[in-house]
């Protein structure tokens, strides 16, 4: 049995694809004998959650080592989770609400093969959110991103950090988005050239999200476009980081000669 409470000085974080804070605790978890376990939640909450990380739980990229999850969506404030744990591995249950400003006591009962040992993970680290707000207008600028004679309307968004270190990026919108990020600059005659990562619909609804490494002494260029030609509308960039992103829109500040018939794949 594990007894804690999440509280006001409890660490943030942002689940994948969401823009709402939640508090959080990370507790490590050792068994000896491999097998199936299964952890009960109990919680005065209502809307609590739980996911099971193998190895380690990195805040800032939080689909990553994702074992197991469950919540409580029928807000009875309690749920179950079950996993297979391997003797002698390290592994971390952290729990959270899907509601930000969520405070009050939980409680985990473990049982399975072996006895459960249980130790909060002190000093974790808040996530910091940047939201930027624009839209795709018959305005904007255009290129051609997959090598075709229809063009997208764009918005470039020059990016810089001020702490190295994992950021997360998603966006909400009516339209099908399609983000990249470049690094240092963007040609938008040739869309493949110092592109770093790019994503579709890895969210809900038709959105792009992406975790990527950014250091302080490097600027990167975020294009946002949509996924079909000739889409307008409004949208919105949340980046999630060890600190915050200064976001800036340079479309306008591109200087390029671009023609329509040359794309490098």
């Amino acid at each position: 049995m594990y007894l804690s409470s999440l509280t006001s000085n409890s660490s943030i974080y942002f689940k994948n694809c969401s823009e709402l804070d939640s508090y959080y605790e990370a507790i490590q978890m050792d068994v000896t004998i491999t097998g199936y376990y299964a952890f009960l939640i109990n919680s005065k909450m209502k809307t609590t959650y739980g996911c099971i990380y193998k190895n380690d739980f990195n805040p800032f990229d939080v689909a990553k080592n994702m074992l197991k999850y469950n919540g409580d969506y029928e807000r009875q404030g309690q749920f179950e989770v079950i996993a297979v744990l391997e003797a002698n591995i390290k592994y971390v249950f952290v729990i959270t609400t899907s509601f930000p400003n969520r405070t009050g006591n939980f409680s985990i009962e473990g049982s399975g093969q072996s006895y459960i040992g249980f130790s909060r993970i002190l000093n974790t680290s808040s996530v910091v959110q940047t939201v930027y707000a624009s839209k795709l207008t018959t305005n904007s600028s255009t290129y051609s991103r997959r090598c075709s004679s229809s063009n997208s309307y764009y918005e470039a968004i020059q990016v810089n950090v001020r702490r190295s270190g994992l950021y997360t990026f998603f966006s909400q919108s009516n339209i099908n988005t399609y983000g990249s990020i470049y690094k240092d600059y963007f040609n938008p005659s040739y869309p493949n050239e110092n592109r770093l990562v790019y994503d579709d619909e890895s969210c809900q609804e038709h959105q792009f999200t992406f975790t990527i490494a950014l250091e302080t002494s490097i600027t990167y260029i975020l294009i946002v476009t949509s996924f079909y030609s000739n889409k307008t509308g409004a949208f919105s960039i949340f980046v999630s980081g060890p600190d915050s992103a200064h976001l800036k829109n340079i479309s306008k500040c591109l200087h390029y000669n671009y023609e329509m018939n040359i794309c490098q794949r």
